[in-house]
């Protein structure tokens, strides 16, 4: 098992959670990877055994169905997944972006409504930063939420929009005040709400960062 997951102090419960996922990347996730990485397929069946081992809902609170695992267990756990394929990782944990995000800054209406589907991963979050013009620069970024009667609409360019093709809720990262110098905020997307204007579509893998949609 990697160095990191040989942690001392680890709890029962831990130790049997990184053990599943050990044995999940060496029965799952090694022996497909590099086919999937090679005719740039999706790995479906690898994200439905993610699904029913409960891994998008490791940090999601109990109360919303998820298993309320410390940052260490989730930390130790996308190690693990990563050392089997990276680009599983970034499924996981751009999944677990979004989430962390609605759990610290939703309101409770959408906690109530997203939070346990995405901790069973029937939900699945998405994150949209980049630009044409920017890249991970966030203070680079053009597009806008403008005020219009009591809602927003949000105008602008994204691309290179993570877990784009197979997510549910997409988190898009865009400026309130045009003025200022420094600073974001985060709109939540319904992706079939964006998906109606545009559809996402593949693009050629690049090496080592499979999985992006734009």
């Amino acid at each position: 098992m990697a160095r990191l997951a040989q942690t001392d102090g680890l709890t029962e419960v831990q130790q049997e959670i990184l053990s599943a996922v050990h044995e999940f990347v060496e029965n799952e996730i090694i022996p497909q990877a590099q086919h999937l990485e090679h005719n740039d397929e999706y790995p479906t069946e690898i994200v439905e055994g993610m699904k029913e081992m409960g891994i998008f809902g490791l940090m999601i609170p109990e109360e919303y169905g998820g298993l309320g695992e410390s940052l260490l267990t989730y930390a130790l756990c996308v190690e693990e997944i990563a050392r089997g394929w990276m680009s599983v990782s970034g499924i996981i944990n751009t999944h677990f972006i979004v989430a962390y995000m609605v759990m610290q800054h939703g309101t409770d209406a959408q906690k109530k409504d997203w939070l346990p589907r995405m901790a069973t991963g029937d939900l699945r979050g998405s994150f949209s930063m980049s630009e044409p013009g920017c890249g991970s620069d966030v203070s680079a970024i053009q597009s806008k939420a403008v005020r219009d009667g009591d809602g927003y609409v949000l105008n602008g360019q994204k691309m290179w929009l993570t877990n784009g093709g197979s997510s549910s809720l997409c988190a898009v990262l865009v400026r309130t005040d045009a003025e200022a110098d420094e600073g974001a905020s985060a709109w939540w997307a319904a992706c079939s709400a964006v998906n109606g204007g545009a559809k996402p579509t593949s693009i050629p893998s690049i090496v080592g960062s499979s999985w992006v949609r734009r």
